[in-house]
C-alpha cells in the first residue's frame, strides 16, 4: 500500500551528469594509487611479517607433537621457543662470522682464482676445442671482477651496504620477535579469524583452513629439515674434497634448497662451479655425488620427511616457485607449494561440490 503520495525518483550515478561521474571516478584511482604506494612502501615490512608467520606455523606442528607427549601448552610453547632462540643465537654466534669472512675472501681472490683457471690445462683443452671462445668468456669475466664500478653498481656503494646490513639486522630482530608472538598467540588467532565467519559456514571453513594450516606448517618443518641435511652434507662433502670457501657455499645451500625442485640443482651447479677453483677432478666429484644425493633426497628423503603434507603436481610446484620468487624472491618461492596447495584444496572442498550441485 501507498499513502498516496508521490516518491522522488532516485538518480543513479549514470544520470548524475558527465561532470559527478568523472569525479567520483577521478577519486576512485586516486584511491586506488594511494593504496597501492602505501602497499609498496610497506612491502618489506609485510613480507618480514608473512615470513614470521610461516615460521610460526612451520614450528606449531612441534608444539601440538610435545602436548601429545604429555607437556602443558605453555611448556610445549616455551621449549620450541627457547630451542628457536639457541639456533637463531648460534647462527648469529658461530656461523655467520665464518660465513662473512670466506665471502670476502671470495671476493678478494675471485680474480686470480679466474686467471689460474686461464692457465690450467683442461681449460687450455678446452678452448682449443672450441676456438677460443672460452678464453673470450673467462676475460669478459675477469675484466668484469676487476672493474670497480661493477662492485659499486652490484652493492649500492659502501654507504648502501651499510645500510642494508643494519635492515638485515632489524629485519632478522623484527621476525624473530614477531615468531615468537605469533607461535604463542597463533591458536588465539585462528579463533579470531573462525568467529569473522557467518554461524552457518564456520564449520566448514574451520575444516579447510586447519588442513591448511597443518598442511603448510608440515611442508615448512620438512622442508626446513631437508634444507639443513643438504647444506650440511654439502659442508662434509667440500670439505673433504678439499674445496674453498665450504662454508659459504654451505650457508648459501641452506637458503637455496628451500626452494622445491630447483634450489638443489642451484645449489648444486654454484658448488661445482666454485670447485674448479680448487682443480676439475674436485669439481667432477662433487658433481656426480651431489647428483647421486640430489636423487636419494626427491625419491627418498623427501617423501619420508614430508609424507602426504603437500599434494601437488611436480609442474605447478615448478611454475609456482618460478612465479613466487619472481614476486617475492626466496621467501615466494619458498611459500609457492603450500599456496598452491591450499588454492587446489579449496577448489577441491568448495568449488567442486558446488558445481556438482549447480
Amino acid at each position: 500500500m501507498t499513502d498516496g503520495t508521490a516518491r522522488p525518483p532516485r538518480r543513479g550515478l549514470l544520470r548524475s551528469g558527465p561532470f559527478v561521474i568523472g569525479f567520483v571516478g577521478t577519486l576512485g584511482v586516486l584511491l586506488a594509487l594511494v593504496v597501492g604506494a602505501a602497499v609498496a612502501q610497506l612491502a618489506y615490512t609485510i613480507t618480514l611479517v608473512f615470513l614470521a608467520i610461516f615460521i610460526s606455523l612451520g614450528l606449531y606442528p612441534v608444539v601440538l607433537r610435545l602436548q601429545r607427549r604429555g607437556l602443558s601448552k605453555g611448556a610445549a610453547i616455551g621449549v620450541v621457543l627457547a630451542a628457536f632462540l639457541v639456533v637463531i643465537a648460534t647462527m648469529l654466534i658461530l656461523i655467520v662470522p665464518i660465513v662473512i669472512d670466506q665471502a670476502v675472501e671470495l671476493a678478494r681472490t675471485l680474480p686470480a682464482n679466474l686467471t689460474d683457471i686461464e692457465n690450467q690445462g683442461w681449460f687450455l683443452d678446452l678452448d682449443a676445442q672450441f676456438n677460443g671462445y672460452p678464453a673470450v668468456v673467462l676475460a669478459w669475466v675477469l675484466s668484469s671482477t676487476n672493474d670497480p664500478n661493477l662492485w659499486l653498481t652490484l652493492g649500492g656503494g659502501a654507504l648502501r651496504i651499510g645500510a642494508d646490513i643494519i635492515n638485515g639486522g632489524f629485519g632478522v630482530l623484527l621476525v624473530v620477535v614477531l615468531t615468537l608472538y605469533f607461535v604463542g598467540s597463533l591458536q588465539a588467532m585462528k579463533n579470531g579469524l573462525y568467529d569473522l565467519v557467518p554461524a552457518s559456514k564456520r564449520a566448514t571453513f574451520e575444516e579447510i583452513a586447519e588442513e591448511i594450516f597443518d598442511s603448510i606448517g608440515g611442508y615448512l618443518g620438512g622442508q626446513l629439515i631437508i634444507a639443513s641435511m643438504n647444506a650440511t652434507f654439502s659442508f662434509i662433502l667440500l670439505s673433504i674434497v678439499g674445496v674453498r670457501y665450504a662454508g659459504i657455499l654451505a650457508f648459501i645451500a641452506l637458503f637455496i634448497t628451500l626452494i622445491p625442485v630447483v634450489g638443489s640443482v642451484i645449489s648444486t651447479t654454484l658448488m661445482v662451479a666454485v670447485s674448479l677453483f680448487t682443480s676439475p677432478t674436485a669439481a667432477i666429484i662433487v658433481a656426480i655425488v651431489m647428483i647421486v644425493y640430489m636423487q636419494i633426497e626427491a625419491y627418498a628423503i623427501t617423501p619420508r620427511i614430508i609424507g602426504k603434507a603437500i599434494s601437488i603436481p611436480a609442474a605447478l610446484v615448478l611454475i609456482g616457485a618460478i612465479v613466487g620468487g619472481t614476486l617475492l624472491g626466496l621467501l615466494g618461492a619458498l611459500v609457492a607449494s603450500p599456496v598452491v596447495a591450499s588454492i587446489l584444496l579449496i577448489i577441491k572442498k568448495v568449488v567442486v561440490p558446488r558445481q556438482k550441485l549447480a
